[in-house]
This record gives C-alpha cells, sequence and structure tokens, in this order.
C-alpha cells in the first residue's frame, strides 16, 4: 500500500458526513447538485471535446483550453478537501484500454456530498509544484496541477467528472470510481460560467469564478464539515 493509498483509506470514515446529502440514481443523466467553476484558471478558453452525453463512456466531460500559453493552470471547481492523489506517471498512453493505463489524476471531495475528478494532468504538477497532498483543504479556483495527456489520451486535456461516491471504497487504485456500473454514480457539472449551466461539445467558454457568495457558501459548509 502506498502513502496516497494508505492517506485515502484514513479518509474513507469521512466520506459517511460527505455523501449523506447526495444519492446515488438509476440513470447518469442527473444533473449535479452542486455549481461548479470550469476547472481552469481565470480567462482560460475552454473548449469541450466531449460533454456528459457524448463522452464514452457516458457521465464525463474532456475539456482542454485553447488560448494562452502552457502550460495551462487546473483548478479546484469548488472548496473541498483533497482525497486522492497520483501524478508520478509520465507517459501518453492513448490508444490502450482504461484497465492498462496509467493515469495522473486528483480527486476531491466536497461538503454537498459530490467529489470531482481532474485526470491526465502533468507529472509532478500536483505535489511537487502545487505542493499538494492528500487532506489538503483548497478553495474554489485554487492551483492543483497543469492540463497534459498523461495516461489514455489523444490530447492534453482535463478528464473531469462530478460524482456521489461509494461510502467505503470510492475509487479503485487506477482512480476509477467503484460500483459505477452504467455511470450511476455520475452528475451532469452545473458550471456557474455556462450559459444554461450545462457544457455542450465542441462550444467553447471562459473560465471564471462562481458568485462570491456561492463561494463564501461553500466554504462555509466545508469548514462546518471539518468541525
Amino acid at each position: 500500500m502506498t502513502v496516497n493509498q494508505l492517506a485515502l483509506s484514513i479518509l474513507l470514515a469521512s466520506t459517511a458526513l460527505l455523501t449523506g446529502a447526495a444519492t446515488p440514481g438509476e440513470a447518469s443523466s442527473a444533473p449535479s447538485q452542486g455549481r461548479y467553476r470550469l476547472p481552469f484558471a481565470d480567462g482560460t478558453a475552454v473548449k469541450v471535446f466531449d460533454d456528459f452525453q457524448t463522452h464514452r463512456p457516458a457521465g464525463r466531460e474532456d475539456l482542454y483550453a485553447v488560448n494562452g500559453k502552457e502550460p495551462y493552470r487546473v483548478v479546484a471547481a469548488a472548496a473541498g478537501r483533497i482525497m486522492a492523489i497520483q501524478d508520478s506517471y509520465g507517459e501518453q498512453q492513448s490508444g490502450r484500454s482504461a484497465a492498462l493505463c496509467h493515469n495522473n489524476y486528483v480527486w476531491i471531495a466536497h461538503a454537498n456530498g459530490e467529489w470531482t475528478n481532474y485526470s491526465h494532468i502533468a507529472r509532478g504538477s500536483v505535489t511537487d509544484k502545487a505542493r499538494l497532498k492528500v487532506g489538503d483543504r483548497v478553495k474554489a479556483g485554487q492551483y492543483i496541477g497543469d492540463e497534459d495527456a498523461i495516461g489514455c489520451a489523444m490530447l492534453k486535456h482535463v478528464h473531469f467528472e462530478v460524482a456521489v461516491p461509494e461510502n467505503r471504497m470510492p475509487i479503485d487504485p487506477g482512480g476509477f470510481l467503484q460500483d459505477n456500473e452504467g455511470g450511476k454514480r455520475e452528475r451532469n457539472p452545473r458550471f456557474c460560467s455556462v450559459p444554461g449551466e450545462l457544457a455542450k461539445k465542441g462550444e467553447e467558454y471562459v473560465a471564471t469564478g462562481c458568485a462570491r457568495s456561492e463561494g463564501a457558501r461553500s466554504d462555509h459548509l466545508l469548514q462546518r464539515w471539518h468541525e
């Protein structure tokens, strides 16, 4: 068991407090309970390669930056606590099956019961560059790593998802959700800076923070969770 896996195991006892706010549904079409910012630094133009419906498997989204200068900064979509980090891989593995991929990822738990996932990020950008570790609290918009194409990825992007995880063992060692047949634990992300809130394939949006009142409420809920 790695240090990161041990830290994740220690934190699992806290997930019962989180998941009480949402219940997994039978279909993968339910909108998220929370409203999230696009997971890129403010002002970044973000294009949707695949949305919640077109992604295969359905229930996830692929987002990539299209302006500015690389590396593009990935940020937390809402305030929360880091539950899992893997950023030791450095190889792009396009074309392999998911079971054979070595993806880098960050999972963040939020006080509304949902978790967000940020995959394919650059090697060492979470632990070394952002200096984050499992158990750290992050604010909405806080830098958590750099966009990349690590693991099973055709291009540099952020594989983003919102989900209500299983209590006892939320993710497997590869960073994939457990007990998620048919994407039943996935939620369609509601983005505060996207017209109509739901991102659409092929569309371009500008990353920006949510209303200050939303951020303050999220921080307050997170503080209560820690108490």
